[in-house]
Protein backbone atom coordinates (compact mmCIF):
# COMPACT_ATOMS: atom_id res chain seq x y z
CA UNK A 1 0.00 0.00 0.00
CA UNK A 2 1.53 3.41 -1.13
CA UNK A 3 2.43 5.63 1.89
CA UNK A 4 0.19 8.36 0.86
CA UNK A 5 -2.54 6.09 1.34
CA UNK A 6 -1.45 4.48 4.27
CA UNK A 7 -1.68 8.32 5.84
CA UNK A 8 -5.05 9.39 4.24
CA UNK A 9 -6.93 6.71 5.68
CA UNK A 10 -4.87 7.17 8.92
CA UNK A 11 -6.40 10.80 8.81
CA UNK A 12 -9.67 9.66 8.03
CA UNK A 13 -10.21 7.49 10.85
CA UNK A 14 -9.05 10.14 13.40
CA UNK A 15 -11.31 12.67 12.13
CA UNK A 16 -14.26 9.57 11.85
CA UNK A 17 -13.26 9.18 15.51
CA UNK A 18 -13.36 12.81 16.39
CA UNK A 19 -16.44 13.91 14.49
CA UNK A 20 -18.40 10.12 16.45
CA UNK A 21 -17.11 11.65 19.62
CA UNK A 22 -18.80 15.07 18.92
CA UNK A 23 -21.94 13.94 17.63
CA UNK A 24 -21.99 11.01 20.87
CA UNK A 25 -21.26 13.17 23.48
CA UNK A 26 -24.67 15.07 23.95
CA UNK A 27 -26.41 11.79 23.87
CA UNK A 28 -24.15 9.92 26.79
CA UNK A 29 -26.64 10.04 29.24
CA UNK A 30 -28.85 7.76 27.19
CA UNK A 31 -25.15 5.35 27.04
CA UNK A 32 -25.26 2.14 29.23
CA UNK A 33 -22.90 2.16 32.30
CA UNK A 34 -24.84 5.15 34.42
CA UNK A 35 -27.36 2.94 35.27
CA UNK A 36 -28.55 -0.19 36.54
CA UNK A 37 -31.91 -1.37 35.85
CA UNK A 38 -32.96 2.01 35.27
CA UNK A 39 -31.34 3.03 38.91
CA UNK A 40 -28.40 5.33 38.94
CA UNK A 41 -25.47 3.00 39.92
CA UNK A 42 -24.99 4.89 43.04
CA UNK A 43 -28.35 3.75 44.01
CA UNK A 44 -27.31 -0.23 43.83
CA UNK A 45 -24.91 -1.93 46.48
CA UNK A 46 -21.89 -2.86 44.70
CA UNK A 47 -21.08 -6.70 44.72
CA UNK A 48 -17.73 -6.05 46.65
CA UNK A 49 -20.21 -4.83 49.87
CA UNK A 50 -21.40 -8.31 49.79
CA UNK A 51 -18.03 -10.64 49.56
CA UNK A 52 -17.41 -10.91 53.76
CA UNK A 53 -20.74 -11.45 53.95
CA UNK A 54 -20.26 -14.92 52.10
CA UNK A 55 -19.99 -17.94 54.62
CA UNK A 56 -16.31 -19.02 55.36
CA UNK A 57 -15.38 -22.01 54.02
CA UNK A 58 -14.69 -24.54 56.21
CA UNK A 59 -11.82 -27.25 56.88
CA UNK A 60 -12.35 -29.71 53.71
CA UNK A 61 -14.15 -26.57 51.25
CA UNK A 62 -12.94 -23.36 50.07
CA UNK A 63 -15.14 -20.56 48.57
CA UNK A 64 -14.06 -18.89 45.05
CA UNK A 65 -15.68 -15.89 43.79
CA UNK A 66 -16.78 -15.90 40.47
CA UNK A 67 -18.70 -13.31 39.49
CA UNK A 68 -19.10 -9.41 40.88
CA UNK A 69 -20.83 -6.56 39.94
CA UNK A 70 -23.46 -3.48 40.98
CA UNK A 71 -26.19 -5.12 43.11
CA UNK A 72 -24.71 -9.00 42.92
CA UNK A 73 -21.63 -11.24 43.74
CA UNK A 74 -21.79 -14.97 43.18
CA UNK A 75 -19.27 -18.01 44.44
CA UNK A 76 -18.82 -21.35 44.12
CA UNK A 77 -18.59 -23.35 47.22
CA UNK A 78 -16.24 -26.03 46.40
CA UNK A 79 -14.79 -29.48 47.92
CA UNK A 80 -11.06 -30.99 46.27
CA UNK A 81 -12.40 -30.07 42.70
CA UNK A 82 -15.94 -30.22 42.58
CA UNK A 83 -18.65 -27.66 42.61
CA UNK A 84 -20.86 -28.28 45.26
CA UNK A 85 -23.13 -24.92 45.03
CA UNK A 86 -23.38 -21.70 43.84
CA UNK A 87 -24.13 -19.19 46.12
CA UNK A 88 -25.81 -15.45 45.18
CA UNK A 89 -25.97 -12.14 47.43
CA UNK A 90 -28.03 -10.08 44.77
CA UNK A 91 -29.78 -6.79 45.32
CA UNK A 92 -33.49 -7.00 44.21
CA UNK A 93 -33.73 -3.10 43.78
CA UNK A 94 -32.30 -4.08 40.50
CA UNK A 95 -35.28 -6.84 39.50
CA UNK A 96 -37.98 -5.67 42.31
CA UNK A 97 -40.35 -8.90 40.87
CA UNK A 98 -37.65 -10.96 42.65
CA UNK A 99 -39.36 -10.21 45.83
CA UNK A 100 -42.54 -11.27 44.32
CA UNK A 101 -41.90 -15.25 45.15
CA UNK A 102 -41.18 -14.83 48.58
CA UNK A 103 -44.73 -12.93 49.91
CA UNK A 104 -46.06 -16.71 49.94
CA UNK A 105 -43.03 -17.95 51.81
CA UNK A 106 -44.75 -19.99 54.51
CA UNK A 107 -41.03 -21.16 56.17
CA UNK A 108 -38.56 -18.80 57.90
CA UNK A 109 -34.74 -19.07 58.51
CA UNK A 110 -33.92 -16.95 61.70
CA UNK A 111 -36.81 -14.82 60.88
CA UNK A 112 -36.22 -14.34 57.05
CA UNK A 113 -39.01 -15.64 54.82
CA UNK A 114 -36.96 -18.82 52.83
CA UNK A 115 -38.51 -20.92 49.76
CA UNK A 116 -37.26 -23.65 47.77
CA UNK A 117 -37.04 -22.89 44.37
CA UNK A 118 -37.14 -26.38 42.49
CA UNK A 119 -35.30 -29.41 43.88
CA UNK A 120 -32.21 -27.49 43.96
CA UNK A 121 -32.17 -23.96 45.11
CA UNK A 122 -33.14 -22.49 48.08
CA UNK A 123 -33.78 -18.58 48.71
CA UNK A 124 -33.73 -16.24 51.48
CA UNK A 125 -34.76 -12.37 51.48
CA UNK A 126 -33.39 -10.32 53.91
CA UNK A 127 -34.58 -7.03 54.91
CA UNK A 128 -37.16 -7.15 52.45
CA UNK A 129 -33.96 -5.79 49.89
CA UNK A 130 -31.46 -8.67 49.30
CA UNK A 131 -31.98 -12.05 47.90
CA UNK A 132 -29.63 -14.84 49.41
CA UNK A 133 -29.44 -17.90 47.19
CA UNK A 134 -27.96 -21.22 46.97
CA UNK A 135 -27.93 -23.67 44.35
CA UNK A 136 -26.86 -27.42 44.45
CA UNK A 137 -24.81 -28.34 41.61
CA UNK A 138 -24.26 -31.97 41.07
CA UNK A 139 -26.58 -33.31 43.01
CA UNK A 140 -23.87 -32.20 45.88
CA UNK A 141 -25.73 -30.38 48.45
CA UNK A 142 -29.44 -31.69 49.77
CA UNK A 143 -32.06 -29.30 50.81
CA UNK A 144 -31.19 -29.79 54.40
CA UNK A 145 -27.27 -28.71 53.77
CA UNK A 146 -28.48 -25.74 51.54
CA UNK A 147 -30.60 -24.38 54.06
CA UNK A 148 -26.97 -24.56 56.75
CA UNK A 149 -25.00 -22.77 53.73
CA UNK A 150 -27.75 -19.86 53.90
CA UNK A 151 -27.92 -20.08 58.08
CA UNK A 152 -23.89 -19.28 57.73
CA UNK A 153 -24.44 -16.60 55.73
CA UNK A 154 -23.71 -13.04 57.41
CA UNK A 155 -27.17 -12.44 57.42
CA UNK A 156 -27.29 -9.44 60.23
CA UNK A 157 -24.34 -7.72 58.23
CA UNK A 158 -26.40 -8.04 55.40
CA UNK A 159 -29.87 -5.90 56.74
CA UNK A 160 -27.57 -3.79 58.26
CA UNK A 161 -26.25 -2.90 55.00
CA UNK A 162 -27.65 0.80 53.99
CA UNK A 163 -29.82 1.67 51.06
CA UNK A 164 -27.89 4.03 49.15
CA UNK A 165 -29.57 7.78 49.41
CA UNK A 166 -30.04 8.19 45.65
CA UNK A 167 -32.13 4.82 45.89
CA UNK A 168 -34.48 6.31 48.72
CA UNK A 169 -34.74 9.47 46.28
CA UNK A 170 -35.71 7.24 43.34
CA UNK A 171 -38.25 5.02 44.89
CA UNK A 172 -39.82 8.01 46.43
CA UNK A 173 -43.32 8.75 44.95
CA UNK A 174 -43.01 11.76 42.70
CA UNK A 175 -45.24 14.47 44.21
CA UNK A 176 -47.27 15.84 41.42
CA UNK A 177 -47.98 19.75 41.08
CA UNK A 178 -51.72 20.38 41.37
CA UNK A 179 -53.08 21.81 37.38
CA UNK A 180 -53.45 25.23 36.95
Amino acid sequence: MPKALRWLLGGALVVLLVVGAVVVLPFRSWLPGGTVADLPTAAVVNGSAFNPLFPPPGADRQLVFSQEKRGFSEARLKQDDRTLALLAISDTATAPEARDKFSTASERLQGWPLVEQGEHASALLVADRFQVKVIEQNQALPQAERREVLADFDLKGLAALKAPKALKAAQAPKVLEPAA
